[in-house]
């Protein structure tokens, strides 16, 4: 980590700067011009879908002001920042700000976007300039990076974070930590998380999803983030599809009684966000609005996390999946994939989950299964749990902290049994609401294939073989404390190795089904 300070420039406070600073506090952004379908801020549409929703007010409130997407001038940077800490009095030491960065190079029509926003923050504040770097390629959130940011923001003013999702992460702790404001300068369409409370943190070898805080400002530059690698718009729109499967475990948690926070208002909010998207997800490589549209639909998606009171509206069994091949490659020193790119992939293997357990009990003797959760094993021992693990880290260290978050979901589901054999005695009803909360693995490959997205977990950089996606499948329900489709499988007694070889071919038959009905074309 490097900390530089950069002194205040002469031109602190001008009336032009106060008026400047005005406009930002009421929360409209200066010299932009809008990207078609991304003119009305997110947050906007989020409130007034959970107003109408949620006329009780039973649901958190979003806490971010402003989400600003569109072709941005970097003087907003310095607004943003103005219109959450006003005006200075007259003589007063400059206050500081903390520029959260790492050390990629972001550029916007050839420019380092970074030293320019920095020299903009410089006018009329401190600039403290913080580069993180944990020595790897790219950088994690782990306890010593969150630690270092927390020492290098102590005792500034305001929080501005440069980046990805990872970055802004870590601005959340920092910023949180010092109490201070957070306005997100996003660079990348790659994932939601800019937009909510929470920040993907690495504990113990495993990632785990933390409550921090709302940044007060988001700003979106869509030339930007158009100009981010492909592979970063592309792991976004895989990111977006979760919606499009996490929703049905979130619901299903509900009926169950493992979680009861199911609304209807976060997947009305979800819907606003896929909007259109068979229109402008097909034009991300080439088209920045079809850019400023996803930067968009992520951004209210982030929203909708936030407001649900937790991620499980959005993180089912296809981000399960992605953190195993996280886990296994983090604990193998290898490079950790695209989030997003393995949420997509993922987000195929999640449906033909669902439809062999909508096939299945379909034509099951209800009365037998019924039986079944009231008297057998409902999950994995501990034992398989940490042998589950073994091979990843003989250590047992993972396997320890797996077993800690899923040893919690084993207990309670002990204590429901007669809640799943309700589910199930009322399958037909309950399957009537979970149908439409789920994809077909048809239609979800179409989208992947249709936007240039992997839609096999083979075709991931971070898949180093058929093996290696089928352990992740077989075991992601171990890691987390959190009911999925694949938890009721287990109940059941559906996730055998032939259960599993069943989902892995119904996901490939759908991937090779769309690309062909995309080379017919």
């Amino acid at each position: 980590m490097s900390v530089q300070n950069q002194p205040t420039q002469p031109s602190v406070q001008n009336p032009l700067a106060r008026r400047r600073a005005a406009a930002a506090a009421a929360g409209v952004p200066k010299a932009t011009t809008s990207t078609p379908g991304t003119t009305e801020d997110p947050v906007v549409v989020a409130r007034r879908v959970v107003a109408d929703a949620d006329p009780e007010g039973t649901l958190p409130r979003c806490g971010i002001r402003a989400v600003h997407i569109g072709s941005l001038d970097w003087s907003t940077v310095p607004d943003a920042v103005q219109g959450l800490l006003g005006d200075s009095a007259a003589g007063q030491d400059p206050r500081t700000v903390a520029l959260l960065m790492d050390g990629t190079v972001i550029r916007r029509r050839g420019e380092a976007i970074k030293p320019e926003i920095s020299r903009l923050l410089a006018e009329r504040y401190s600039v403290r300039e913080v580069v993180l770097d944990d020595g790897h390629s790219e950088l994690h959130a782990s306890e010593p990076v969150l630690e270092d940011a927390r020492t290098a923001v102590a005792g500034a003013d305001a929080v501005v974070s440069i980046g990805g999702g990872t970055i802004t992460d870590i601005g959340k702790v920092a910023s949180a930590s010092a109490g201070v404001p957070l306005v997100v300068v996003q660079t990348a369409a790659s994932v939601d998380g800019f937009t909510d409370d929470v920040s993907v943190l690495l504990r113990n070898g495993v990632k785990r999803t933390t409550p921090t805080r709302w940044p007060d400002i988001v700003l979106a530059d869509v030339d930007t983030v158009h100009e981010a690698p492909r592979a970063m718009k592309i792991a976004g729109f895989g990111e977006f599809t979760s919606m499009f499967t996490a929703p049905a475990d979130w619901l299903l948690a509900a009926l169950v009684g493992t979680d009861t926070s199911f609304h209807r208002a976060p997947v009305l909010i979800l819907d606003e966000a896929a909007r259109d998207i068979d229109d402008w997800s097909v034009a991300l490589d080439t088209d920045p609005q079809a850019t400023g549209r996803l930067a968009r639909a992520l951004a209210v998606r982030g929203i909708a996390t936030g407001v649900s009171g937790g991620t499980a509206c959005l993180s089912g069994v296809e981000h399960l999946i992605s953190h195993m091949l996280d886990l296994s490659n983090g604990a193998a020193h290898r490079p950790i994939g695209l989030h997003g790119a393995q949420v997509g992939a993922a987000g195929v293997v999640a449906a033909a989950t669902w439809q062999l357990l909508f096939d299945r009990l379909a034509d099951a003797d209800l009365d037998a299964l019924t039986e079944r959760v009231r008297t057998g094993p409902l999950t994995a021992s501990q034992n398989t749990v940490r042998d589950a693990f073994s091979a990843v880290d003989p250590s047992g260290a993972i396997g320890g902290e797996c077993w800690s978050d899923y040893g919690k979901k084993a207990a309670a589901l002990d204590g429901l049994r007669e809640q799943l054999a309700a589910l199930l005695t009322g399958w037909p009803a309950a399957a009537e609401r979970l149908r439409p909360l789920v994809r077909t693995p048809d239609r979800l490959a179409t989208a992947l294939v249709a936007a240039g997205a992997p839609a096999r977990l083979t075709e991931l950089g971070s898949v180093g073989d058929a093996d290696h996606g089928v352990w992740a499948v077989t075991n992601c329900a171990y890691m987390r404390n959190r009911l999925t489709a694949i938890d009721l499988l287990i109940a059941l007694g559906w996730w055998e190795d032939s259960d599993i070889a069943a989902v892995l071919e119904a996901a490939e038959r759908a991937v090779a089904g769309a690309e062909a009905d995309r080379a017919a074309r």
